[in-house]
């Protein structure tokens, strides 16, 4: 391995993803370029390349190809396709990714290892954070209203005041639910409709509620050393889940052949990540005493992957 790898980020525009990126780049320590993920790209290739979409999967293989073995390919989240072409996948629970040699799963995405917002406020108010529909999870209007008002009983057994931010995917009908429910002392914050206090409140509340759709607002409310649940919103377990879902277990090559082909992609298990979460008392599910912050955890994902990514370019085996 060179003293000093040169990585390159090959970046489709995501912003979540490139932070992921550049948080595990900077950890290392090494030199590292972004480049969009183009087919323009031209040698000298890198030592390392890493990737977090599913088109810029596809091309950090076909430069791996194109320098004979001397960059290596480091997926993390799912690749497009089958893992077996990276050398290192690092990934969370909820994209489902088989056990292998080249594959380490850790807790949360990297762009969650950061400073938190400093003590949590006994007396702030138990903040509620309102994504939106994501499938199978739903939140239309009827889901909203109970969700406010199972929210709003929580904060009373608490003793606190509840304060909601909903966000960009909030959809309209949800918001009017939660405007009918959420009335003073509580407090309600639209996202795009006056000033933006999503940090502030993060910051000022004792504890933390997260819709189950969002794994960045989760990101999010783990990172401010708060006490932290999760709201499981209604799925829609319909016939399109079952038939992803059979397809995603069946055993016939065709259809094999198709998920490793990345033509057909396996839908994302939130609850798998949540129920990791809970196993290693980061968070607690909604409605349950909730746990003191545990310190440390992201740093401990980011340290995980950066270890890993070292054992790759040393040419060593890692071990958790």
């Amino acid at each position: 391995m060179a003293a000093d790898p040169l990585v390159w980020i090959l970046s489709g525009g995501r912003k979540g993803d490139l932070d992921q990126m550049l948080a595990l780049a900077r950890a290392t320590g090494w030199r590292h370029e972004v480049k969009q993920a183009t087919r323009s790209l031209a040698p000298p290739w890198p030592d390392l390349l890493l990737c977090a979409e599913a088109s810029a999967s596809r091309l950090a293989l076909r430069i791996k190809r194109l320098a004979e073995g001397r960059t290596r390919a480091v997926c993390l989240g799912r690749p497009a396709g089958a893992t077996r072409g990276f050398d290192l996948v690092i990934t969370t629970a909820q994209y489902r990714i088989p056990a292998a040699p080249n594959v380490v799963e850790i807790g949360m995405p990297l762009s969650a290892a950061r400073e938190g917002a400093g003590p949590a406020a006994p007396d702030g108010p138990v903040a509620l954070l309102v994504g939106g529909p994501a499938f199978p999870d739903l939140l239309d209007g009827a889901a909203a209203a109970r969700l406010a008002a199972e929210a709003l009983a929580y904060a009373a057994r608490r003793g606190h005041i509840l304060s909601v931010q909903t966000s960009p995917r909030t959809p309209p009908n949800a918001i009017r639910a939660l405007e009918a429910a959420i009335r003073p002392p509580h407090r309600l914050a639209v996202f795009g409709a006056g000033e933006n206090r999503y940090a502030d409140l993060l910051a000022e509340a004792s504890e933390i509620v997260v819709t189950s759709d969002s794994v960045s607002m989760l990101s999010d409310a783990l990172a401010s050393a708060r006490p932290v649940s999760v709201y499981p919103l209604p799925q829609a377990l319909n016939l399109k889940w079952r038939a992803g879902e059979w397809l995603f277990r069946s055993t016939l090559a065709p259809v094999r052949w198709l998920f490793d082909a990345g033509l057909i992609e396996a839908a994302a298990d939130r609850r798998r990540l949540h129920a990791r979460l809970v196993a290693e008392r980061r968070l607690v599910p909604f409605g349950e005493e909730p746990l003191p912050p545990l310190p440390g955890a992201s740093g401990r994902d980011l340290e995980t992957a950066v270890q890993s990514l070292r054992a790759l370019m040393a040419g060593t085996a890692y071990h958790e």
